[in-house]
């Protein structure tokens, strides 16, 4: 096997790792903060699906280094993501303003639990 390239005594695999909580943490954060309009929490969560769809692919599907063709193989479903958000999320008269109360962050679980 050969030996992969060490960052301040730690592989790329875990320096990948600590990126995407990182910036799973920022997601998480982009959505409970208050105060921010649609389009920027929307901005903020596809920067950083791009982000970490890139460490994904680079780094744990070895996708670095490899043929473009492959990467661009890999790289085709991204038009059908980019139809569902146009399709159900811009086009859509409500978008995801009309989503039921219990799809945002906010909603109170308490009567579940009762």
């Amino acid at each position: 096997m050969g030996e992969h390239k060490l960052y301040a005594g730690k592989d790329i695999y875990f320096w990948n790792f600590v990126v995407l909580m990182l910036f799973t943490l920022l997601e998480v954060g982009a959505v409970y903060v208050s105060g921010l309009s649609v389009y920027t929490v929307w901005a903020i969560l596809i920067g950083v699906g791009i982000v970490k769809a890139y460490g994904i692919a680079a780094f744990f599907m070895h996708l670095k280094g490899d043929p473009f063709i492959y990467t661009r193989t890999a790289l085709f479903p991204v038009l059908f993501v980019a139809l569902m958000l146009w399709g159900i999320g811009l086009s859509n008269p409500d978008s995801i303003l009309g989503l039921p109360d219990w799809c945002t962050p906010n909603y109170d679980w308490a009567y579940v639990i009762e």
